[in-house]
């Protein structure tokens, strides 16, 4: 007998009558998009982008009615799959989660069974999610700046939006993995925390509004940028010579203003990452996040904010808005 609930909630958005609107609603296993692999949610990250798409802020999720979230972590309660015995821990996140197929919001979350992946060694469910799309980011962007040649003694490492779920990882693990991190934030409230995280310098963004030279001093070797627009481009003008710019966020902007020159005369390299990787890399990564770049949980945990399903929405406005820090995450109950 199937130990799946015929009832259940999740967070379903819609469009009604030309407007996006997002609601708690009982929801049936036959609702749920298809999939090998029955999950209990556990725990579910909130990120901007959920929060853009439940609000009706961006064009992300691609058919309605859509269970949104782009990640989730969970125990199996059906499976098809003798990779993933009933009672497996595992994490889900990219593959369109969220998106094209329903996502983690949801006490009970269907998913293909090539889109989950098994709970890494060395990490419990909570600190899995706790990393989730963040950490992976964080993780995606320092092996490329590894890759290119970068090393902790190559200079500082900047961190924009430092105050917000990426920024707080990106500058946990960069520590982690023994470089020194300058934290970008508007919030200078949030110096204790950031330094406490691991930064060793925290600079208020009006800075990057003060100076529209071409080049500006030469400061960092290496960025991972959260905000887009005249943040990226102070960055790009602050490099050093052959200094790597990770683009991977747009808090502030999707696009930004900004002179060649940095291009030329530095030979900046600016690229892009976006939370999603082939199976070698996932793995490879995740593994890392579970050994040589986890990070301090200790210190992170004051910085994490637990949530019910039921408060996503006021939630997502206010990180629309810029009013809150940390990393959030949805923690569900059992269901029967």
């Amino acid at each position: 007998m199937s130990c799946v609930p015929a009832v259940f909630q999740a967070l379903r958005t819609r469009s009604e009558a030309g407007r996006t609107v997002s609601r708690v609603e009982r929801t049936s296993p036959e609702e749920l998009s298809g999939g090998d692999l029955v999950l209990r949610a556990r725990y579910a990250g909130v990120n901007y982008k959920d929060c853009l798409a439940i609000c009706g802020r961006a064009k992300i999720i691609t058919e309605f009615p859509r269970i949104a979230g782009i990640e989730v972590v969970g125990e199996v309660l059906e499976s098809s799959r003798a990779l993933f015995p009933l009672g497996t821990e595992v994490l889900v996140h990219g593959f369109q989660t969220g998106i094209d197929f329903d996502g983690g919001f949801s006490e009970i979350v269907r998913v293909p069974a090539e889109h989950a992946q098994l709970l890494p060694s060395g990490l419990t469910a909570f600190e899995a999610a706790v990393l989730g799309v963040p950490g992976f980011t964080a993780a995606m962007a320092l092996e490329r700046f590894e890759q290119c040649g970068l090393e902790p003694d190559s200079g500082l490492v900047a961190v924009s939006g430092a105050s917000g779920a990426v920024g707080l990882m990106s500058i946990a693990i960069l520590s982690k993995a023994g470089y020194r991190v300058a934290a970008l934030t508007r919030r200078m409230d949030q110096e204790p925390i950031l330094r406490q995280v691991g930064a060793v310098e925290v600079i208020e963004t009006r800075i990057t509004l003060e100076s529209q030279r071409p080049l500006e001093k030469a400061r960092f070797a290496a960025a991972i940028d959260n905000v887009g627009g005249p943040v990226l481009s102070w960055l790009l003008r602050s490099m050093h010579d052959e200094g790597y710019v990770a683009s991977v966020g747009n808090a502030g902007s999707n696009s930004y203003e900004g002179s060649v020159l940095p291009f030329i005369m530095r030979r900046v390299q600016l690229f892009g990452v976006e939370a999603n990787a082939l199976w070698p890399q996932r793995v490879r990564l995740w593994d890392r996040l579970a050994g040589d770049l986890k990070p301090d949980f200790t210190t992170l945990m004051s910085h994490v904010h637990r949530m019910r399903l039921e408060d996503v929405m006021e939630h997502a406005a206010l990180q629309l808005q810029g009013a809150t820090s940390g990393r959030t995450i949805v923690t569900f109950p059992e269901v029967s």
